[in-house]
């Protein structure tokens, strides 16, 4: 809808009825193919061209730290985790995300491996970080943390020369998301405005009832929900940027009343994010195991090295640390809303990278001969 709407000339219909669910970075890929009619199994298999290429980066990325056997393997590793794989028969933005991520970590690898400054690889960089953020808009968030917390590293002069390359990436990369921000502006009439999505997604993290444990539901199941249907009710008539408020209030009012409950759902929605479970009416099945398993692997290796890194934190990389706050910022980020699985697992690039790095340069295993 999205990418036909940009053939047409525009991106949302004109306010009052204003559509921002989503952001531009999809839709602009996918609209030349809409264009030439092309159909649409050809962008099914955009997914697995773009997953297959950000292996390519991927082994690049970790061949700057490690030996071209130990990249192989970890690429292959990255290649074999197979819960990405749902998304490739369908149109959405996580293989792109990936793609990006992949693309993300190798530039700033590069950009502080190499002594001196290039200001090819810095708009490389900011660019992918904005389309980042234009795909998946809660990335503007991050960038903006990213800019307070680059400025703060000046106050610490052992990070001085890192702040200054980290400052003008989040910088710039803030300045090309700019035109967005315009033209939401240009909308809504508010400034830094990127999506009307997050509140029903906040409201529907915050409910305070005991049979909910905060997943993201759609506006006609909230309707038939006794628990709802008065607020949703209240708020049917309304327009989008009137319901985006509505919402917003309600969600904050409930966290004020329930905090206790709120946090419940916050530990239910870091369950939902890392192993798809708890949901608060749907049926567990066998299928379960399909991200449970491998991300279990994932998680426990993931802890492991954490734990190595807070220890030997100065034999990290100066790169690796602020991707490492990237990510994070990324992945809190999501818990305070209803999260999916698929939110994780476009950071699989950065923590397999992050992974290699500590087993090739930190932790190293002997077999004693007795």
């Amino acid at each position: 809808m999205f990418a036909n709407n940009l053939l047409n000339g525009f991106y949302s219909p004109a306010y009052p009825n204003i559509n921002l669910w989503n952001g531009p970075g999809y839709p602009v890929l996918i609209a030349p193919f809409l264009f030439f009619k092309f159909p649409f199994i050809a962008l099914k298999l955009l997914n697995p061209i773009l997953l297959y290429f950000s292996l390519i980066i991927s082994y690049k990325t970790f061949s700057i730290y490690s030996s071209k056997k130990s990249s192989f393997f970890y690429t292959i590793l990255l290649g074999l985790y197979f819960p990405i794989f749902e998304m490739i028969p369908l149109i959405l933005t996580e293989s792109l995300a990936w793609f990006l991520i992949s693309l993300v970590c190798f530039l700033f690898i590069k950009i502080y491996k190499q002594k001196t400054f290039s200001w090819k690889l810095t708009f490389l960089s900011a660019f992918s970080i904005a389309y980042l953020a234009m795909t998946k808009v809660i990335f503007g968030y991050v960038i903006l943390l990213m800019l307070f917390v680059s400025i703060f590293m000046f106050l610490l002069p052992i990070f001085r020369s890192s702040a200054k390359k980290s400052t003008l990436i989040f910088l710039i990369s803030f300045v090309f998301c700019l035109p967005w921000l315009l033209y939401t502006y240009s909308l809504t009439n508010k400034p830094f405005y990127w999506t009307n999505s997050g509140s029903m997604s906040l409201y529907t993290m915050s409910s305070p009832y005991a049979n909910e444990l905060g997943d993201w539901t759609n506006s006609k199941i909230l309707q038939l929900n006794p628990n709802h249907k008065v607020f949703m009710d209240s708020i049917s008539k309304l327009k989008p940027l009137e319901k985006d408020e509505a919402y917003k209030t309600a969600a904050i009012e409930n966290i004020k009343s329930h905090p206790k409950k709120y946090l419940s759902n916050w530990i239910a929605n870091v369950g939902r994010l890392l192993f798809s479970y708890p949901y608060s009416n749907k049926e567990q099945n066998i299928k379960s195991y399909f991200t449970i398993i491998p991300n279990m692997f994932v998680i426990v290796i993931i802890v492991l090295t954490f734990a190595v890194s807070i220890v030997h934190y100065k034999k990290f990389p100066e790169g690796l640390i602020l991707l490492f706050l990237f990510i994070l910022i990324y992945l809190f980020g999501s818990t305070l809303v209803s999260a999916y699985r698929r939110m994780f697992y476009i950071t699989m690039p950065f923590w397999f990278f992050f992974i290699s790095y500590v087993f090739n340069n930190i932790i190293s295993f002997k077999i004693r001969q007795d």
